[in-house]
């Protein structure tokens, strides 16, 4: 995956997180019943559906980037094993 698509989707995500956290506040705002009703629950709703987001992006970068740093150190040391000796 480039790193462009990887940023629209991540992007794409945290707008939906985002947009869901909007509707439930607005919902508190006009005064949705329901929803008055379990104030705490909406706004930690609203909260742990923005950083949900946020921590899988950052828990998949950080992955992204240990595989790359094996991957760059794993290389040479292939190379250097298919190596044979000259015989001079």
């Amino acid at each position: 995956m480039t790193v462009s698509a990887w940023l629209k989707t991540r992007a794409v995500e945290l707008g939906a997180a985002l947009c869901t956290a909007a509707v439930l506040i607005a919902g508190l705002a006009i005064g949705v019943p329901f929803l008055r009703a379990r104030i705490p629950e909406t706004f930690l709703y609203s909260f742990c559906c923005v950083s949900a987001v946020v921590l899988r992006a950052a828990l998949d970068l950080a992955v992204r980037g240990v595989a790359l740093g094996v991957r760059s150190l794993r290389s040479p040391i292939a190379v250097a094993a298919r190596l044979k000796p000259s015989r001079a």
